[in-house]
């Protein structure tokens, strides 16, 4: 009888008990609802964790099973998760983790609302580390200057004092282990790797605290120390020689060779960096055989920097003017010229003037030659709008006794450019004080296709500031088209249709003239490639008429036998017809071949031919002008010493040129080519060659002769190990940005105590007006870090970590950094379902409800019910819900007014739940 009663009361108490199962399904809703929250808000590896909790309850349940393969596939797990979980053992151990669990349940919501209010700052500066203080205090004012999780590595400890501590719960001690001290104080000791919650009871209530278990810190700099730039200095002044000699003999016989020509040149060089920009100089001196002396010198600074004048050039002495337009195609001067950027590089300008016949090899010696009187000064205005536009003015005068009479003195230049995505715009004009000269282009790209289609109208009278201009007396449309239709296949053309009104044909003046060029190169493979073409120039609008066209193939092949060998094939047909000169008409078909082979190490053979079949068709004349030439070039490094040699022997034989339009020269000849070059470094070279050419006639009209051609030379570079560094100083602020523009305005309250980085080693701290400087810095640029650990809790930088300030001599470099607080309340307005006062998965919330701060400030929620206040300032707050924007059929189960305290770095959730009226 008592068995019995005993196997009823455990009947009754089965059924009773809901199953296993079924809080199961409610866990594995609940958890996995929790961990997708986390997924998308970006905290992976708590989501991970919640995850891998569901698979404790049902190792094969599909949502918790994707959303972890999702996170692991995308590298996006930043902290292993301390849960692991193995199908085996599951079943003893499911209902106790049941149990503990469900015990936590009403922990965790709370916490996931806490830790939904602390600021997470999505930016390109690595995450800071977060030091804990050795004790911690469990009360409201310490624990809101504490950015949570509070970070604990393994192996350490941290001190909780609260007051008359009655009990604590860790949710996984594995990753955290908490003992009791005394009745006021708990020692929390880092374990493992992870995320946890500590609960602590004491006679002021709960408190909770979030915990990240970490690694021990690496010995050694932290990332933030690895990237602190060092200045960059100036680069030391470099002196660069270079001498080179040449001399040139002939004569019937090796020893009766006379020097008919030589030639040397002395170039010296010196650059350096200046604290007012790149200093640059050169002078040189040429002298052509005895007779003929010419010298070159210029002088100038690139990226000046001079006040508030920034990214100048200026050069003086021998230059040349970087313009080129319709009015100017360039030419040397010897003078000054001055290029500026204006209003944030929008605008730039060039001014110059100078003497003609400037330039590397333009200024005659004046014991020699006497200076040309003729001199060029002009302007140049450039201003870029933005990318797609741009224009360009220029004004040019010339004048001096010398200067040719035939040209004006002044010169004007217009031009324009526009570019709509696909589509490009062209548009010049040109006067020369009496003559217009006008260029219109369009232009049409697309990945395979680039077509250029310009029309052009020079007046014949057109002349630049130095000659006669481009294209005079021309009127005609230029059209080029690219087209690759595949990565193997592409094609080129090229059509001019003008009138010559300069020099216009005698019996009709308005005909056109045709120039087209076209080819196609097809590559088979990686070793054998096909190209054809085709030219064609139908001048009979001109002066003096002819007609030529030519099409032609080629093709080359790399082939192995033995070795690789590399071959060529040419073929053209060339039909010239030249109305002027009758004398001067041919047809000929010309070929092409040739081969070149490796025969051992680094000597290589090669032989080449030519064949023509040529047609004198004024004489009816024919004749088959041929030419081979074949040879040896060897070159390679001598040994393990810095000397390189090229040595190559060359035989030419030519045959059947006594005809004018052979176009051989009619020289056999046998050469022999020598070089050494010394290389010690990189910037050091002596070399010396030489070229010996026996040549004997192959055509009558030929000399027979030995030429002999020597050459040397020296090129040095010496760092002369002295630099100019500029001197200036460094200051700035560092300020609380309320707007967060990053700009330091005077309402903005400064923040004092932020450590401020120079380079790797020196830094300042700001002061109570948050005022920080650098003095005496020695450098060209500049790099300034804010050392993020010491921003106050809950601030985020609103520029850069690391800036860049580029050091005025004398003068001082302006660097701020602004800070804003991520203090924020938000929340959400909705429709509370299951009447539990929580917003939960079942719950919707409701949009267009406006929120009012302090009575100035609204917010209207959006699809999803939250609404959000970010950047609010601390301290007292009102927030009041506007009972006009609620739906009628909605009573709010809250007071419409909360007062708030917020701190800074301080993210305060409030929602509001809302009943429904039934009708």
């Amino acid at each position: 009888m008592k068995k019995l009663c005993i196997f009823l009361l455990l009947s009754f108490f089965l059924i009773q008990t809901p199953p296993l199962y079924a809080y199961s399904n409610e866990m594995l809703e609940f958890i996995c609802e929790l961990g997708s929250k986390f997924y998308r808000q970006g905290r992976y590896s708590e989501a991970l964790v919640e995850f891998k909790k569901a698979l404790l309850l049902m190792p094969d349940y599909k949502p918790a099973l994707k959303y972890i393969q999702m996170i692991q596939e995308s590298g996006l797990e930043k902290v292993e998760s301390a849960i692991s979980y193995s199908p085996q053992g599951l079943s003893a151990g499911r209902s106790s983790a049941i149990k503990d669990y469900l015990d936590l349940l009403q922990i965790q919501r709370e916490v996931i609302l806490e830790r939904q209010s602390i600021p997470y700052k999505s930016t390109v500066i690595p995450k800071k580390a977060i030091y804990a203080p050795r004790v911690l205090y469990l009360n409201s004012e310490s624990l809101a200057k504490i950015l949570q999780p509070i970070e604990i590595e393994k192996d350490t400890s941290i001190i909780l004092i609260g007051n008359n501590i009655q009990r604590f719960l860790v949710t996984q001690p594995d990753i955290v282990y908490v003992e009791k001290k005394n009745q006021d104080e708990l020692i929390v000791t880092g374990r493992g790797i992870g995320y946890t919650y500590l609960h602590v009871w004491d006679n002021n209530g709960r408190w909770t605290t979030e915990w990240l278990g970490m690694l021990p810190k690496p010995k050694g700099p932290t990332y933030e120390e690895m990237i602190r730039k060092e200045e960059e200095r100036s680069r030391n002044f470099k002196l660069r020689y270079t001498f080179d000699w040449s001399s040139f003999l002939t004569g019937k016989g090796v020893s009766v060779l006379e020097r008919s020509s030589y030639s040397w040149n002395h170039e010296l060089n010196l650059t350096g960096q200046t604290p007012y920009g790149d200093f640059d100089s050169t002078a040189s001196i040429r002298d052509l055989t005895d007779s003929t002396d010419l010298t070159y010198f210029t002088l100038g600074l690139s990226n000046g920097k001079l006040g508030s004048l920034e990214g100048f050039n200026i050069r003086g002495f021998d230059y040349a003017p970087n313009i080129s337009n319709l009015t100017f195609s360039g030419t040397n001067l010897r003078g000054v010229m001055l290029y500026s950027p204006a209003f944030d590089n929008t605008l730039d300008y060039t001014a110059f003037w100078g003497r003609e016949g400037g330039g590397r090899y333009g200024n005659l010696s004046p014991s020699l030659y006497k200076i040309k009187d003729s001199y060029l000064d002009g302007f140049n205005l450039n201003y870029s709008p933005n990318e797609q536009q741009n224009y360009k003015l220029t004004f040019m005068r010339g004048y001096g006794r010398d200067r040719d009479k035939f040209l004006n003195k002044e010169g004007y230049n217009f031009s324009n450019r526009w570019n709509f995505d696909k589509w490009g715009f062209d548009y010049e004009a040109a006067y020369d004080s009496e003559s217009f000269a006008y260029l219109v282009n369009t232009r049409y790209t697309q990945p395979k296709l680039n077509l250029k289609i310009g029309f052009r109208d020079v007046a014949k009278e057109f002349l630049s500031m130095t000659g006669n201009g481009w294209s005079q007396g021309q009127q005609g449309v230029t059209t080029n088209l690219n087209y690759q239709p595949t990565k193997k296949l592409m094609m080129n053309a090229n059509l001019d249709v003008y009138r010559d009104r300069l020099y216009p044909a005698l019996d009709n003046d308005d005909r056109l003239n045709e120039d087209l060029t076209w080819y196609a190169n097809y590559q088979l493979d990686s070793s054998t490639s096909f190209n054809l073409n085709y030219i064609l120039q139908n001048d009979l609008g001109r002066l003096s008429q002819y007609r030529y066209q030519s099409p032609g193939f080629s093709i080359s092949k790399t082939f192995k036998f033995i070795k690789d060998i590399h071959s060529y094939f040419n073929y053209y047909h060339q039909d010239s017809k030249n109305y002027s000169s009758p004398a001067s008409d041919y047809i000929n078909d010309r070929v092409f071949a040739g081969l070149r082979f490796n025969l051992i190490g680094q000597l290589y053979y090669y032989v080449n031919e030519e064949f023509n079949w040529l047609k004198e068709t004024y004489t009816a004349t024919r004749s088959k002008p041929n030419a081979l030439e074949s040879g040896l070039d060897w070159s390679h490094q001598l040994g393990k010493i810095p000397l390189w040699a090229n040595i190559r022997f060359t035989y030419r034989d030519e045959e059947d040129t006594s005809s004018p339009l052979s176009f051989l020269s009619g020289e056999d000849y046998i050469e022999g080519y020598a070089e050494l070059s010394y290389r010690p470094t990189n910037d050091t070279e002596i070399y010396g060659s030489s070229r010996v050419r026996n040549i004997w006639a192959e055509n009558p009209d030929v000399t027979k002769r030995i030429e002999a051609t020597f050459n040397a030379g020296l090129r040095y570079l010496w760092d002369t190990g002295v630099c100019w560094e500029a001197v200036g100083n460094i200051e700035g602020y560092v300020f609380k940005d309320l707007n967060s523009d990053g700009l330091r305005q005077r309402d903005e309250a400064p923040a004092e105590g932020i450590k401020i980085w120079l380079g790797k080693d020196k830094f300042q701290v700001s002061d109570r007006f948050g005022y920080y400087k650098f003095k005496g810095v020695r450098a060209r640029k500049a790099y300034v870090t804010l050392d993020t650990s010491t921003l106050p809790s809950g601030f985020v930088l609103t520029v850069p970590v690391t800036q860049e300030a580029s050091i005025m001599h004398g003068g001082n470099a302006r660097i701020d950094f602004g800070i804003t607080s991520r203090s924020e309340i938000s929340g959400f307005i909705f429709e509370d379902t299951n009447a539990n006062g929580e917003y939960d998965t079942k719950d919707k919330g409701i949009k267009g409800v406006s929120v009012i701060l302090d009575d100035n400030i609204q917010r209207i929620t959006d699809g999803t019910g939250r609404y959000s206040f970010a950047n609010a300032t601390t301290g007292e707050h009102t927030l009041t819900l506007d009972l006009d924007t609620l739906p009628i059929y909605y009573l709010p189960k809250t007071s419409i007014t909360k007062k708030i305290t917020l701190y800074e770095g301080m993210s305060y959730l409030y929602n509001i739940p809302l009943s429904r009226i039934k009708e």
